[in-house]
């Protein structure tokens, strides 16, 4: 495979972190911290994903976050909350969710971004997988 594949999910993105222990009766088990909304941005990424290829071989990832812009924000750039390793795990989780990769370990090479929109720009993630 050597095409590129270049797309945009639209929303607000989410990231992926903590865990934890949920207990009904005597059953016991690990959940997202923030599953309810977690689950719809995956969900988001998983149906963007679904292109009828999967990358099942080294690839580039390259993701450019775009989160909303406070009112009065510190600076130009958004270096606070969510973490950008946190955004990235949930939206190559939703990458393979939708078949676009075989496993998010064959990302070899990741290029990541966070930015505020420019004027009359949506927020959401750029995403661009090439093969390696």
């Amino acid at each position: 495979m050597s095409d590129v594949v270049s797309f945009f999910v639209a929303g607000i993105p989410v990231p992926q972190g903590s865990k934890t222990i949920a207990r009904r009766g005597e059953k016991t088990w690990l959940r997202d911290a923030n599953a309810g909304r977690l689950r719809p941005w995956r969900h988001l990424v998983a149906a963007a994903s679904d292109r009828g290829v999967t990358f099942d071989a080294p690839v580039l990832v390259e993701l450019t976050f775009v989160l909303p812009k406070p009112k009065r924000p510190r600076w130009l750039v958004p270096a606070v909350k969510p973490d950008i390793d946190k955004l990235t795990r949930s939206t190559l989780d939703g990458m393979v969710d939708g078949g676009l990769l075989y496993d998010d370990a064959r990302v070899v090479e990741l290029i990541i971004r966070k930015r505020y929109p420019r004027v009359d720009e949506q927020t959401g993630v750029a995403i661009t997988v090439t093969p390696w």
